[in-house]
């Protein structure tokens, strides 16, 4: 073997499981230690040279290919983002970018993990967090779209810390949002697999459970299913897409299926004021559906989620096997096979 390829397979060999290269006499090694430093910094065009040559020396190196393309797209866009004053726009700007990037370059968890990806989404959200928080500073009235939009970049560079922070306040000021609660459950899931400790862990899931269980409660239409990350409502989707809902109607089954599967086992107790009003919710559903319609797919799992609650509600905090016998009876006529998926095990 010569020695050309001798240091090209030893370049090749000094990369560990997660793709990082580990010699660091190795110099393409250290050659991209200083281009992930540039684009972690923005430094886009210094990054483009450094890769330029590392591809120069080894057009093979694994995936250097991918982090050249990646640091092309934002060197194309590097003086904007210089340029630009850090505010609302910046950050609507970054947001924007950022999804265009992913449909030019993949998303995948391999493409994720890649060095230079992570150093360029550290950079562009961090740099959109400063624009949202300038544009929230400004603001006279709370927005809670802005606090949504920080909580979303703080998520995006796994600082779920902070992005649970920011979704509760945001979530303290409009309580009826979904939207939100099912960014707060999706954080502290994330912190669930994020934390080494058993303690942690099991806390910051059951609190993920708990809001889950809430925010598809509430309106769940109005929840961002493509922007969920927890592995139990990834997989929730996919068994509701299996079975045949699609669109608004997928939202709205999950918490159906979860019930089936006793996922959302982490409940709270219904205060009355609450049960009125999800046995006022219940009666309206019931006529909307017997109207008929082609909302009808949509309603009925809005339906028989309020029954699932109202019967937990009779059955675990009053004890009032009557009342909780009478919402069965009214389950099952709205949906008897559902019904023995639940309740039938």
């Amino acid at each position: 073997m010569n020695s050309g390829a001798f240091n090209r397979n030893r370049r090749k060999g000094a990369v560990d499981s997660d793709g990082q290269l580990t010699f660091e006499d190795d110099p393409d090694a250290l050659q991209m230690k200083s281009a992930i430093n540039h684009l972690s910094l923005g430094a886009f065009a210094q990054a483009s040279a450094v890769l330029d040559r590392i591809f120069e020396r080894d057009p093979e190196l694994p995936d250097i290919d991918i982090s050249i393309k990646a640091c092309r797209f934002w060197e194309n866009r590097g003086e904007c983002i210089k340029n630009g004053a850090a505010g609302l726009e910046k950050g609507k700007f970054l947001k924007e970018e950022w999804n265009n990037f992913e449909d030019f370059i993949g998303s995948t968890d391999h493409i994720d993990a890649l060095p230079a990806v992570q150093a360029i989404r550290t950079f562009v959200f961090t740099e959109a967090i400063h624009s949202f928080t300038r544009a929230w500073e400004n603001t006279i009235s709370p927005d809670i779209g802005l606090l949504h939009d920080i909580g979303e970049c703080y998520f995006n560079i796994r600082d779920f810390g902070r992005a649970v922070q920011t979704f509760e306040y945001a979530w303290e000021l409009k309580r009826d949002s979904s939207r939100i609660l099912a960014r707060l459950a999706d954080s502290y899931a994330a912190m669930s697999y994020a934390d080494d400790t058993d303690a942690g862990s099991g806390d910051w899931q059951k609190k993920s459970l708990l809001y889950f269980r809430e925010a598809f409660l509430h309106n769940p239409r109005e929840i961002e299913l493509n922007r969920l990350v927890s592995p139990l409502i990834q997989r929730l989707m996919q068994d509701v897409m299996e079975a045949g809902y699609t669109g608004e109607e997928a939202a709205c089954w999950i918490p159906i299926f979860a019930a089936g599967e006793n996922c959302f086992n982490i409940k709270r107790e219904f205060e009355e004021h609450e049960v009125i009003m999800l046995q006022d919710q219940a009666y309206k559903l019931e006529g909307d559906i017997r109207k008929g319609g082609n909302k009808t797919r949509v309603l009925l799992p809005l339906l028989l989620n309020r029954y699932i609650c109202l019967i937990d509600y009779f059955t675990l905090q009053t004890g009032d096997s009557i009342k909780a016998g009478l919402v069965h009876k009214r389950f099952i006529e709205a949906d008897e096979e559902t019904h023995k998926k639940i309740y039938a095990r």
